[in-house]
């Protein structure tokens, strides 16, 4: 969830702007999700100062026209070269329109350069900024001279580009692949071991404090050239030895790859499984893997002692109670400990499963880029209020019974009671709601706030508990003992 910008800190933007002075101003949104954020910045930006504006990330390059009404320039795809030519023009006062990968305006006519073929050898490639003594970082009204990433004892990197041979049909990388790069080389990339050995070595000597890498590779390895893994799996506990994390795919995670990964430092694996049925899966998001694959990495991952973490994504239209059911079905056989991300699908421009949703009616065009939210922030969408249909209801059921499974907070008979129970619930989710609110406050804090969760369902009930703390702390007490009975009574 993005915190709103205050006017104060926009203000110290512009003192720190007027302060530098710069002559060209980049803003990268990876996703439309940030667009709207990014869109305003790069308007006050251009309306307040003298200089130039670029946008860039995968956002502007599915949507540059949309972008070039924010900006002076629209960088489409890899930008490392376009933005040094772009810069020496500007310093040098030679034109640029001509710079590939570039879109521009001027008099109303856009200037649409083809994006150049892609880098082949990603090592002649600089590493990542880090700690650069020009950083500076704006948060909860302060200013600050320096790089956020070294404020925290996690470093991240990754160990390829456009390596995921999938074709998920909510992902954008298919179209990059596919319409933004095709015919302009390999667009799976590998770095060597030594450069990505380099750069994690060179972070360590400017910040000691981390302590763990994360690559946010799609799929970490896959289809890496020949030796590739051995080499990495060799030196990396030699040359670095910190712990570190992966993302990976149920329909590639083997045995021998994590035995090595873990005796490497392998600590954790996140694996998007997205629905829990296979229908869904194969029809609607274009992933083939079984529940029993799925089922065989999670097993894998247990025995080796990596810890693990699932996403899926539970507002698909063309999910039916079918669907809901099994998502929640297979959360309930994964082996534990674990942990579960729970989101909202969000449809991107460019991507299949926003062409289709649009095609058949699902969707309309304005929802298309709406924000993507992990489901405990999204509750308040689901209560059931008087006058809601029984779908939303239903909706409110299943989202709360699937979240409360995600969490190891509540015993799995008292989940399958309640889950016996869904004819009911269906029709009075309030229960369900209030508890998988309690369950997300004590999982983000630590305490078991009962206020905080009954306000989400019934904020004026909570507003009378306020008002009377004495029959308020009455009642805490009667439903702390009547949970821990009900704990007990399930679990018979």
């Amino acid at each position: 969830m993005f915190r709103p910008v205050t006017p104060h800190e926009e203000d110290l933007l512009f003192s720190l702007l007027d302060d530098i002075e710069p002559d060209l101003i980049g803003i990268s949104l990876t996703s439309s999700l940030v667009a709207d954020l990014a869109y305003d910045l790069a308007d006050k930006i251009r309306a307040r100062t003298g200089a130039k504006v670029i946008v860039g990330g995968v956002h502007p390059s599915v949507s540059p026209d949309e972008a070039l009404e924010h900006a002076d320039f629209v960088c489409r795809g890899e930008g490392e070269e376009a933005i040094v030519e772009l810069a020496d023009a500007i310093a040098n006062g030679e034109p640029f329109a001509g710079i590939a990968n570039l879109w521009t305006k001027s008099n109303g006519q856009i200037t649409r350069n083809e994006v150049r073929p892609l880098e082949s050898n990603l090592d002649l490639l600089p590493f990542v900024s880090f700690d650069d003594p020009d950083s500076y970082r704006i948060e909860e009204g302060r200013l600050d001279q320096l790089d956020p990433a070294t404020q925290i004892p996690l470093y991240h990197t990754t160990a390829s580009r456009m390596a995921c041979p999938f074709n998920c049909t909510f992902c954008g990388g298919p179209w990059l692949r596919r319409v933004l790069y095709a015919g302009k080389g390999q667009p799976r990339r590998y770095r060597s071991v030594s450069h990505i050995l380099g750069e994690i070595k060179r972070a360590r000597e400017r910040h000691p404090g981390i302590q763990q890498i994360q690559f946010w590779d799609e799929v970490f390895a896959v289809r890496a050239p020949e030796g590739w893994l051995d080499e990495f799996c060799e030196r990396f506990p030699r040359e670095v030895g910190l712990p570190f994390g992966i993302w990976s795919h149920p329909g590639l995670l083997t045995e021998a790859t994590i035995e090595k990964l873990r005796r490497a430092g392998l600590k954790k694996v996140v694996m998007g499984v997205e629905s829990g049925s296979q229908q869904v899966r194969r029809e609607v998001l274009n992933r083939n893997e079984t529940d029993a694959a799925i089922l065989q990495s999670a097993d894998i991952l247990k025995r080796h002692g990596v810890e693990v973490g699932y996403d899926f994504i539970v507002d698909i239209p063309w999910l039916t109670e079918e669907n809901l059911r099994g998502t929640f079905k297979l959360i309930m056989q994964l082996p534990e400990p674990f942990e579960v991300g729970i989101h909202s699908l969000s449809f991107l421009p460019g991507t299949a499963i926003t062409q289709r949703a649009l095609a058949e009616g699902k969707i309309r065009k304005e929802q298309v880029s709406r924000a993507d939210q992990p489901l405990p922030e999204r509750f308040e969408s689901h209560l059931w209020k008087s006058g809601l249909s029984a779908r939303d209801r239903s909706a409110a059921f299943w989202h709360s019974l699937i979240y409360l499974a995600s969490v190891p907070l509540v015993p799995k008979p008292l989940l399958w009671r309640a889950y016996r129970w869904s004819p009911l619930l269906k029709l009075f989710p309030q229960p369900l709601i209030i508890a998988a609110e309690a369950a997300r406050v004590k999982k983000d804090t630590g305490e078991l706030k009962l206020w905080e969760s009954l306000n989400a369902v019934y904020p004026g009930l909570a507003g009378f508990f306020a008002r009377h703390p004495n029959l308020g702390e009455f009642t805490n007490r009667a439903v702390r003992r009547l949970g821990r009975w009900g704990c007990r009574f399930a679990a018979r």
